[in-house]
């Protein structure tokens, strides 16, 4: 109806009239209400109108505008969105990445129409492919399923573009992002994550014939997602090699420099320093010519797990204060460096990347925790699929002395005079130089702190040598 298409006028008009519009740099709160307001004019939008084609592409094309305008804003916000409470990370993902499908639906209505000028289709055609990026980006980031058009919008594209010009870059894009590890990359990371992935784009390619530097097959007109190449195959007929040999030169060239305490031009200003190492650490770790290979074989098993998630609860169940106060998880695989289980559905808006989880296997009659951190997380059709990294298999509530005060913490591994040890506690407790003492099994301690340490949203977790 018209009257659809007014209402999405009248929004527009209304969201001009913000301090956004005025050049203010919105907060992330401000940042996720707009995009909140964005998501209902575009709605309106998916009603049929008697709009000009012209009119209702730069109507979706403006409003596309606000969307990525909010959605940079909360990213460069990120520090102050927080990952537990009433404003949530994965809240703000979810949200971004329902505002990136409605627009990919949008545009695809467009592109399927028989009397959209020729004149229009190439603008058309980059603003369906670059939704169809964030889209995928943003699925990535908040687990949810994949948007059924995705694939099959972004192969057209390339087969229609013949792999060239504005369309077929943000065809890379997807590409890019899907291969970066995005459902395992903490929040603080996307915008330097991000920011690289724009500078590599024009040093991607998607490639005939097998690759040694590729890591993706892709064909286009299959209408599904790439999937890893395995060395020893030749890719069928219409697949394609997604090759980062070039782009890996310059992110290469860009971590020497980052190490010299130099950000690269175009950089500056996009990510926070030690941000930027981490981005140019992932990206090399899964672009590069010698791709991450598991240091242990992965086993397919079963049953359920015991998790208990969060430092608080899990302090409290090692010290013997939290009883049958857990959740079930069921196991998938696992390997001596980790596993991978799939979460109840009632819990998925209860976990995140980064947290900290003990585990224990219903079955067994031993009260041995192992602990394990959150690091990967993915939406499958069987539901949330969590990787853990186990760091250690038997942790013990001790308490340790800072000379100062005692501090409840847990010790990840066994004291050996000369080893490393670390340990879990509360962000912030422990001192960041001076030594500590753990009495255990009637022996005194001393620990030296050493240059090494992880943190989370609830523990941080130092390493020790014990003298």
């Amino acid at each position: 109806m018209l009257s659809s298409g007014l209402d999405a006028v009248s929004n527009l008009e209304e969201s001009r009239s913000t301090p956004r519009a005025l050049g203010v740099v919105p907060s992330a709160r401000d940042a996720m209400a707009g995009l909140k307001a964005t998501i209902t004019a575009l709605d309106g939008l998916r009603t049929p109108d008697r709009l000009p084609l012209a009119a209702r592409l730069a109507l979706i094309a403006q409003l596309e505008t606000d969307a990525r305008v909010a959605v940079a804003a909360a990213i460069t916000d990120a520090a102050r969105l927080p990952v537990h409470g009433v404003t949530l990370w994965r809240s703000f993902a979810e949200q971004a990445c329902h505002v990136f499908g409605i627009l990919l639906e949008l545009y695809g209505d467009l592109s399927d129409r028989v009397d959209l000028p020729e004149d229009l289709r190439t603008e058309v055609d980059v603003r369906l492919a670059g939704a169809a990026a964030q889209r995928l980006r943003w699925e990535l980031q908040s687990c949810v399923p994949e948007h059924r058009q995705l694939w099959r919008r972004i192969g057209d594209i390339w087969l229609r573009t013949h792999g060239s010009g504005p369309a077929a870059r943000e065809c890379l894009r997807a590409l890019a992002y899907y291969s970066a590890g995005f459902d395992q990359v903490p929040p603080a990371a996307v915008s330097a994550i991000d920011s690289l992935i724009g500078l590599a784009i024009p040093f991607l390619t998607l490639a005939s014939g097998a690759t040694a530097a590729g890591r993706y097959l892709f064909d286009p007109a299959a209408g599904k997602p790439p999937r890893r190449l395995v060395r020893v195959e030749q890719p069928e007929n219409g697949a394609l090699t997604f090759v980062a040999a070039d782009a890996c030169v310059i992110l290469s060239g860009f971590s020497s420099q980052v190490a010299d305490g130099v950000v690269p031009p175009g950089l500056a200003g996009a990510a926070d320093v030690a941000q930027l190492v981490v981005a140019l650490q992932i990206l090399l770790r899964l672009w590069s010519d010698s791709p991450p290979v598991r240091r242990y074989r992965r086993h397919q098993l079963g049953g359920a797990l015991k998790v208990v998630r969060g430092f608080g609860r899990v302090r409290a169940l090692l010290a013997g204060n939290l009883q049958d106060d857990n959740s079930l998880w069921q196991l998938q695989n696992a390997s001596r460096c980790g596993l991978a289980a799939l979460v109840p559905p009632a819990e998925r808006e209860q976990i995140y990347l980064g947290d900290l989880v003990g585990l224990q296997s219903s079955e067994t009659h031993e009260e041995v925790w192992h602990l394990g951190i959150v690091r990967r997380m993915r939406a499958t059709e069987n539901g949330l699929l969590v990787g853990v990294e186990t760091i250690s298999q038997r942790p013990i509530f001790v308490s340790a002395d800072d000379g100062r005060a005692a501090h409840d913490v847990l010790l990840c591994d066994p004291l050996l005079k000369g080893e490393a040890a670390r340990i879990l506690a509360e962000p912030g407790k422990l001192p960041a130089a001076g030594a500590l003492f753990i009495s255990h099994h009637g022996t005194v301690h001393k620990l030296k702190p050493l240059d090494a340490s992880a943190s989370g949203y609830d523990f941080e977790l130092r390493v020790y040598q014990v003298m």
